[in-house]
């Protein structure tokens, strides 16, 4: 018998939820953001082959965020220097 429970797939209204706050946090800090090549390694080494990752839309299916190798901070999770992995892979 498996003890771990999967996490319900986040709705419309918890990714807007992820994302507010997220984005949120990141302007408090002052906009940080991390380099493209750190940004092009997490996402390459982590996201897409994580099982979250869905690829048709560029998103992680655990969060609900984007993710992708776009420098452009509120298009991209990873680009938020604030911003971590919920399921800590980075």
């Amino acid at each position: 018998m498996n003890d771990l429970i999967e996490p319900a797939k986040p709705g419309f209204t918890q990714k807007v939820i992820r994302y507010t706050r997220a984005l949120s946090r990141w302007i408090k800090a002052g906009r940080p953001v991390r380099g493209e090549s750190e940004i092009v390694m997490i996402f390459e080494s982590h996201c897409q082959r994580c099982e979250a990752f869905i690829e048709r839309n560029s998103s992680c299916n655990h969060c609900g965020c984007r993710v992708n190798t776009s420098h452009i901070a509120p298009l991209n999770k990873i680009a938020m220097a604030t911003e971590q992995c919920l399921l800590e892979k980075w």
